[in-house]
């Protein structure tokens, strides 16, 4: 009778430890590995060396729970059959059965699961340890396992599983809403394009290179512009920008015969086909804040920011004390529709003619 509640009760523990240790291996988020690594955890370390080539601590807890159920079981069906007789062998073959899939699958997987980031520091040297012992045994499964997976790269996450993982931390509590706001607002970036995001070149705002410093005094709409791009014939021909900084400097110094273009820097150029998601790493790769925006033809659409582009990510308007109006894409599409719904009043434009563009703010 001790044989046989030995047998089994070795069988029923090794199968749940081998149980518990591929539920944890699986379902232990990879950034919690990664946190440990930070931390400077000996046990995270080892376990993202487990799973870095997880076919070897899978095939060493396959290997230990093949053994347990089947060479175990055989020994505690053989000691019950002595103990019992042939006649409750049947029954006790039934009941280790019940047992081993009550406590040795579905309550330690379930454990596994559900209590994956703290366990997972408990079995990383133990499970390490395994792997060890049955080195010459993974040699053997490695290369069946390896064969069958030769030429399938491995999976990688998209962006729609990214978002979906989002909601789920948003809907479990780990994320806040704004931080899924703007995780998936970043995500959604490569569907837009520069002219999705720039200030329309009807409501920008740009000085000619000939305008003196005495035609801007006392002139708050230039001053409310950090940076304001600077032309020559026509806006179309854009040939740098002034920041407010150098026209305070100017003015301070009581140089107001000076023009704008002896303060011109040099502005780069965009085109408003480039997708949305190449367009912050390119501001700050040139170390610049503002872009002039050009069609295909190669005429000024308007001018982008930095500000622009973060406005996106994070889904709401920067407005500050100085802005009067908070959104100046809704603004130019406001004056388009008017100066059309004009023309067709005045009998000018049928309403089935396209609307032509409306002149940007200038300053001659």
């Amino acid at each position: 009778m001790t044989e046989v509640a030995i047998a089994a009760a070795v069988v029923i523990l090794v199968s749940a430890v081998c149980s518990l240790f591929e539920a944890v291996l699986y379902s232990v988020p990879a950034s919690h590995v990664e946190t440990l690594v930070a931390a400077g955890s000996r046990a995270g370390r080892q376990l993202q060396k487990l799973r870095a080539d997880v076919q070897r601590p899978i095939s060493a807890i396959l290997s230990l729970n093949t053994i347990a159920n089947t060479g175990g079981a055989a020994i505690a069906g053989a000691a019950a059959a002595e103990a019992f007789g042939d006649h409750w062998l049947g029954w006790f073959s039934a009941g280790l059965t019940l047992a081993i899939l009550m406590l040795s699958e579905i309550i330690p997987k379930t454990t596994g699961v559900v209590y994956s980031r703290p366990l997972s520091r408990l079995i990383a040297w133990p499970l390490a340890l395994l792997v060890s012992l049955f080195r010459p045994l993974i040699w053997g499964t490695t290369a069946v396992t390896s064969a069958i997976a030769r030429g399938r790269d491995s999976e990688t996450v998209s962006d729609q599983e990214l978002i979906v993982m989002t909601r789920l931390g948003l809907k479990g509590g780990s994320l806040q809403t704004h931080e899924a706001e703007v995780i998936q607002n970043i995500l959604s970036l490569k569907n837009f394009t520069v002219r999705d995001l720039m200030t329309p070149r009807v409501v920008m705002y740009a000085l000619a290179t000939s305008t003196v410093l005495e035609d801007l005094r006392g002139d708050l709409e230039t001053l409310r512009h950090t940076r304001i791009p600077v032309y020559g014939d026509s806006v179309d021909d854009v040939v740098g920008f002034v920041h407010r900084r150098d026209l305070l400097a100017a003015m301070a110094e009581d140089r107001w015969n000076d023009t704008v273009e002896k303060m011109t820097r040099p502005v780069q150029f965009v085109s408003d086909s480039v997708s949305a998601d190449h367009l912050l790493p390119m501001l700050m790769h040139q170390h610049q804040q503002m872009f002039v925006v050009l069609d295909e033809f190669g005429g000024v659409s308007g001018l982008i920011t930095m500000e622009d582009a973060i406005e996106e990510i994070i889904g709401k308007e920067i407005v500050d004390e100085f802005d009067e109006i908070a959104d100046l894409r809704q603004l130019a599409r406001t004056r388009r529709q008017t100066t059309v719904d004009e023309s067709i009043a005045t009998g000018r434009r049928k309403p089935s003619d396209p609307a032509s563009p409306a002149p940007p703010e200038t300053r001659p």
